[in-house]
């Protein structure tokens, strides 16, 4: 009884999918290497991402110095031009006294002059 063909296994190697079924599995399959080659692009562009925004950082950080740098230079030229007001008030001073002295020195010589020439007259 036990070699008879009702009792001996069937072949089970061959699967049959409603056609329906078999579509589904294909589009899902497809969506899937999609979404993988999509997800590759993504981290791709997040890389990119990052390295703008390091370089974002270098340039801020880059113009910060230049920024010190000019307002260093700005705070310089305000003690320069202080220092150029300072000298010119001193040379004016020195130069009124010198006019003070020379216009002394005329009139004592002009004196001088008109004394001798009255005296010798």
């Amino acid at each position: 009884m036990l070699s008879l063909n009702s009792f001996s296994q069937t072949d089970t190697t061959k699967v049959t999918l409603p056609t329906k079924v078999v579509r589904l599995a294909a589009k899902d399959l497809v969506r899937y290497d999609g979404c993988k080659e999509e997800l590759k692009l993504t981290q791709q562009k997040v890389v990119k991402l990052e390295e703008k925004d390091v370089q974002k950082d270098t340039i801020i950080s880059l113009l910060t110095d230049k920024d010190k740098n000019n307002q260093f230079i700005i705070g310089q030229k305000d003690v320069q031009i202080g220092e150029y007001k300072g000298m010119t008030d001193d040379l004016k001073k020195e130069l009124k006294g010198q006019r003070n002295k020379l216009f002394f020195y005329k009139v004592l010589s002009f004196i001088s002059l008109s004394s001798l020439l009255y005296s010798i007259k």
